[in-house]
């Protein structure tokens, strides 16, 4: 049986799991001497760490025993380790480019402001010198184009367009389009190494060594010593190396990496826990079910890797753009060589039809919006991707940390005594929870602190693990926590008090209890409020044209339910690990949706690489996420989120109209070449002329304001639930 495991099949795409590649990471570069050779071979992407292989090939020609058969034997021992095709130059290459060109352009443009003569047949060698040296990849490209390696795209409309420049000595025109699309190209480069760096960093766990229980006795070792079946000790303030069950202790468990939940978990003997969360408080063994790369975590980045493999590729104006007018035009030039026999009219035509300000179409647009969009605090890691998000269809929203705060805030408090107020529960309980550690605690305490309560010093305080504190104020007992806890401690809820629990949770609070003495005095109300202007953002993507609005969340169906009904969202998918997430994006995407996911969490990560766009709440985001998004949020107003699909819509537009420009121009020249009546001359300045207009009408986006829908004023208000002060 073939060791090549062959994951997926589709149309001109074969994904492969090759083991050996797993093993000698550093072999890499043998997979894209083997499949070079093949007949019907476009491309290629190789992600080492997991031995999966990508390969595109034309859909007739895709034989995928063939593929499997070529990188079945594995290398020799001996065999050196080759470098990984991951682009047509290195990152050295790339800045050199861009310090070589961007340092010329200034120099130019200082010889300018200086009314210095103009450039000279020397200094105009030497720029096309430079302008063939910044282009190098993107001859590369057409070159593929022209052995049938690779159909006809950008590449080719970028030389067609530096060529007929540097035949006409407007070296600086094809010199500026060279430059600023390099500036893309190495950014999108930047983004995917940083990309994999925080994979990289995510697999270690953040624990290199824990402590094995081997017959009672803890040894310390290497994570990647642990195997299934072993137990573990993890304590306090440390991650949880290995997915797996509690064997024996107690502690409150910060699952978010994992689950999304925005409050830590309880878990006890017999419950399970996930590898990369945090232990808050408390300590106890876990016996290990699955280690390393079969972990939840180890899980998220194949998924991920996965995901920005099999993402399909946006088709860009610019792409629709060259697939049809490049080949016309050089049609157009044949065809008028060969009906006149002129060569000089032909080269005037070849001249007028140069895509020069078709090739400044895209770019200067997408530079201006990018630019704009970074004023307003929003990153774009590219112009596919600002493309995209203009024409997404459906938006996937996480919960905790996205529409929410993803932190608890005291939303309700209710009193049950006569002789005690308000403030007095509030500043009781936070007396109480003083000196825990847990985020409910800290969010009475922080409450307090918000309106200068005065909070009585305790004299004493216990800890009891998943039910909350037990205190000694001035010769009296503070009982803070769940129902569990006054229970434990004789106090019964009345009848009253069994009312407002039940209120409270169903609008999606966690209940606190305040006991004084026997006494229930109080209760207070928890939750992670949602974001202001959150209901906001919703109305406005609906009114845009976005026709479908998922919240999509690792929590439970009750408190996802409440959120969604605030803000007005009618599908829900809650308990949703990454797969399920990742799936989720998939469906979408297989009923013709283009998918935007809107997340902050590592557990979004897989689900942000898969989607069309990616969106990521830059401020409090995890790395993983960060870097695998498409956009950030610098901060964190979610209503970036509808600014930027308006300017996206508006950057297209204006990206027609610039195409609309050259196309318009070109014509009329052509039409005049044609007949003879312009001379190669009249024809570079009719280009340069197109040219300039297309670059003013690109200027506009740096000063655009989004221009979003109006909504009513229900949707302004505060998105965070009213406080109830109950008498």
């Amino acid at each position: 049986m073939s060791a090549v495991l062959v994951c997926s099949v589709a149309a001109g795409r074969a994904r492969l799991t090759v083991p050996w590649l797993r093993a000698r990471p550093g072999c890499a570069g043998l997979v894209d001497d083997r499949l070079t050779g093949i007949s019907g071979f476009r491309a290629l992407r190789i992600f080492p760490r997991t031995g999966s292989v990508v390969i595109w090939t034309e859909p007739d020609q895709l034989d995928v025993e063939r593929l499997v058969a070529a990188l079945e034997e594995p290398p020799p021992a001996s065999a050196p380790a080759k470098p990984t095709r991951s682009g047509p130059d290195s990152s050295t290459g790339e800045v050199a480019r861009l310090v070589v060109g961007g340092a010329v352009l200034a120099l130019v443009a200082v010889r300018r402001l200086l009314g210095r003569p103009r450039i000279t047949v020397g200094s105009s060698g030497f720029l096309g010198v430079v302008t063939v040296f910044t282009g190098l990849p993107f001859f590369r490209g057409a070159l593929r184009s022209l052995r049938g390696r690779s159909h006809p795209g950008t590449d080719t409309l970028v030389t067609a367009a530096t060529v007929i420049s540097l035949v006409l000595r407007e070296n600086v025109v094809a010199l500026t389009v060279l430059w600023l699309l390099n500036i893309g190209e190495f950014l999108q480069t930047l983004t995917l190494r940083r990309t994999r760096r925080a994979i990289e960093d995510l697999l270690t766990i953040g624990e290199e060594r824990v402590w094995l229980v081997r017959e009672g006795v803890e040894i310390e070792v290497a994570l990647e010593e642990v195997e299934p079946g072993d137990v573990v000790a993890v304590y306090e303030h440390h991650r949880i190396p290995v997915d797996g069950h509690v064997l024996s202790g107690e502690a409150l468990v910060d699952q978010a990496a994992v689950t999304g939940e925005a409050l830590p978990v309880y878990a006890r003997t017999g419950s399970h826990v996930y590898a990369g969360t945090i232990v808050t408080s408390g300590s106890f063994t876990v016996r290990a079910d699955s280690v390393g790369r079969d972990t939840t975590v180890g899980r998220i980045i194949s998924r991920v890797e996965e995901a920005q493999s099999d993402r399909a590729p946006i088709q860009t104006v610019a792409t629709r753009f060259t697939q049809r007018f490049v080949p016309v035009s050089f049609a157009l030039a044949a065809l008028t060589y060969a009906v006149t026999r002129d060569a000089r009219r032909a080269m005037t035509m070849l001249l007028i039809a140069c895509p020069c300000a078709a090739g400044l179409a895209t770019p200067t647009a997408i530079s201006a919006a990018i630019g704009n969009g970074a004023r307003r605090g929003t990153l774009i890691k590219g112009g596919t991707h600002l493309e995209g998000v203009g024409r997404v269809t459906a938006v996937v929203f996480d919960k905790t940390g996205t529409l929410t705060f993803g932190r608890p805030l005291v939303t309700s408090v209710v009193t049950l005594s006569e002789h005690v107020t308000a403030d007095e529960v509030l500043s009781l309980a936070a007396s109480g929870e003083l000196h825990a550690r847990h985020p409910l605690a800290q969010a009475i305490v922080a409450r307090t602190e918000e309106e200068h309560l005065h909070v009585p010093i305790h004299q004493a305080c216990e800890v009891v693990l998943g039910m909350g504190m037990r205190a000694e104020l001035d010769g009296s007992r503070l009982l803070v926590g769940s129902p569990a806890l006054l229970r434990r401690h004789g106090v019964e809820l009345t009848a009253n008090a069994q009312g407002w629990t039940e209120r409270l949770r169903g609008g999606g609070e966690t209940v606190i209890c305040l006991a004084h003495d026997e006494d229930l005095i109080g209760l207070l109300g928890v939750s992670d409020a949602v974001r202001a202007g959150a209901e906001t953002v919703i109305q406005q993507l609906r009114d845009l044209g976005v026709s479908r609005l998922i919240l999509l969340t690792g929590d439970a169906p009750e408190t996802a339910q409440v959120v969604a009904d605030t803000l007005g969202i009618t599908e829900v998918h809650a308990h949703a690990l990454p797969e399920a997430k990742l799936q989720l994006i998939k469906d979408l995407q297989a009923e013709g949706h283009t998918v935007a996911m809107v997340g902050d969490g590592t557990n979004d990560a897989p689900a942000l690489a898969l989607a069309d766009v990616g969106i990521t709440m830059g401020e409090h985001s995890s790395h993983v996420a960060l870097e695998t998004a498409d956009i950030a949020l610098a901060g964190n107003d979610l209503r970036q989120v509808a600014a930027v699909v308006e300017l996206s819509r508006h950057t297209l537009r204006v990206v027609r109209q610039n195409y609309g420009l050259a196309i318009g121009v070109n014509l009329l020249g052509l039409v005049a070449g044609a007949g003879g009546t312009m001379n190669p001359v009249l024809a570079a300045l009719l280009h340069n002329t197109s040219s300039i207009a297309v670059v003013g009408n690109s200027a506009r986006l740096v000063n655009h304001t989004p221009h979003l829908p109006r909504v009513g004023d229900e949707a302004l208000r505060a998105a965070p639930l009213e406080e109830r002060r109950v008498r």
